[in-house]
C-alpha cells in the first residue's frame, strides 16, 4: 500500500508539472506578424488587427504631432503661399512710343499702390443721396382724438380710482366707524370677505377695501375698510384671511373729500348692514355705540370740514 501511495503521488506531480508547463509555455513563434496581409472588415472597411499583433504596433506608432508644431507648419505654409503668389502689378496705359514704355518697365514694382478709399468716396455719395430722397417724402398730420372710446373711459376711470386711493395716505383728516361682532360669536375672516364683496366692496391700495359711487365703474372713491387687532387697524392679507378671526373692521372717511355728504350717508348706512349680518354694533371713533344723535354729529363735523 505505501509503494501504491508514493507512485501515486509521483504521478499527480507529474500531471501538475505538465500543466504549468502549458500554462506557462510561450506562444508559439510561427503566429502572423506584421508583414501578413491584412483583412478588411464588409461594413467598416477599417482592417482588421489580431491581438497578438497589437503590441508589435504599439512599438512602431509614431509620437504624436503638438499642437505647436502643426500650428508653426501651418504658418509656414501660409508664408509659403503668399510669397508665391504673383504681385498685382497696376495696368498701364499704352503709349504710342516705345521708348517711353522701356523706363516703365524698368521701374520697381513697388512704387505702385492699389487705390483703395474710391469705395469710401461712393458710400458717402449714396448715403447723401439717400437723405436727399428722404427730405422730400410728405410728413401726416396728427390730428387730435375727440371721438368717444371706452377704452379711454376705463384707463381715465382706473386713473381716477388710483388717485382716489392714494389721496388715503395725503388725508388731513378722517371720519371714523367701527364695526365690532358680537362677543359671544366668533367672526371668521372667510364670513367678513364674504360680507364686504357683497356690499359692494373691492380689495385695492394700501390693502384696504374700497367703496365707489358705483361699483361697476372706477369713479370716485367714497370710503375704505380696514381691519381691526389689538396693535389697531391694519391692512388685510388675503392669503392668510381665510384661516383668521377678525376682532373688528374699521370703516372711514378720508377730508377732504369730492362728496363728503354722500361719502358719509353710504359708509353709515353700510356699516350698519354689516353689523346686522354679523350680530354686531356700530361705534364711533370714541369707541360709543352709535345712536342716531351721534350719527348725525358725526355727519355733520363731516360737512362742516368740507364747508371750510
Amino acid at each position: 500500500m505505501q509503494n501504491t501511495t508514493v507512485v501515486g503521488i509521483i504521478v499527480a506531480v507529474i500531471i501538475i508539472l505538465w500543466g504549468l508547463r502549458i500554462i506557462l509555455r510561450k506562444p508559439d513563434d510561427a503566429r502572423p506578424s506584421l508583414e501578413t496581409p491584412l483583412q478588411l472588415d464588409a461594413d467598416t472597411q477599417l482592417p482588421i488587427i489580431p491581438r497578438h499583433v497589437r503590441d508589435q504596433l504599439q512599438g512602431q506608432t509614431p509620437e504624436p504631432e503638438t499642437a505647436v508644431d502643426s500650428v508653426s507648419e501651418t504658418a509656414t505654409e501660409n508664408q509659403q503661399a503668399v510669397i508665391e503668389q504673383p504681385e498685382i502689378q497696376p495696368t498701364v496705359e499704352p503709349v504710342v512710343s516705345a521708348e517711353t514704355s522701356t523706363p516703365a518697365q524698368d521701374q520697381p514694382k513697388d512704387e505702385a499702390k492699389p487705390v483703395t478709399e474710391t469705395p469710401v468716396v461712393e458710400d458717402v455719395v449714396k448715403a447723401e443721396e439717400i437723405l436727399d430722397f428722404n427730405q422730400n417724402i410728405e410728413t401726416a398730420e396728427i390730428k387730435e382724438f375727440e371721438a368717444e372710446s371706452t377704452i379711454l373711459d376705463k384707463h381715465l376711470h382706473e386713473q381716477q380710482r388710483n388717485d382716489d386711493e392714494s389721496s388715503l395716505a395725503n388725508a388731513a383728516s378722517i371720519i371714523a366707524l367701527n364695526v365690532y361682532p358680537n362677543p359671544r360669536k366668533a367672526l371668521s375672516g372667510d364670513k367678513t370677505l364674504k360680507v364686504l364683496l357683497k356690499y359692494g366692496l373691492r380689495y385695492g391700495e394700501l390693502s384696504c377695501f374700497h367703496r365707489y359711487e358705483e361699483s361697476e365703474e372706477s369713479n370716485t372713491l367714497l370710503f375704505s375698510v380696514l381691519r381691526i387687532t389689538p396693535e389697531g387697524p391694519c391692512g388685510f392679507d388675503l392669503e392668510a384671511l381665510s384661516v383668521e378671526q377678525v376682532q373688528g373692521l374699521a370703516f372711514f372717511l378720508a377730508l377732504p373729500h369730492k362728496d363728503v355728504q354722500k361719502g358719509f350717508d353710504t359708509m353709515a348706512s353700510i356699516a350698519g348692514l354689516i353689523a346686522r349680518e354679523i350680530d354686531g354694533a356700530v361705534y364711533d371713533e370714541n369707541n360709543l355705540e352709535l345712536t342716531p344723535q351721534l350719527k348725525e354729529h358725526w355727519r355733520h363735523k363731516a360737512i362742516d370740514y368740507r364747508a371750510e
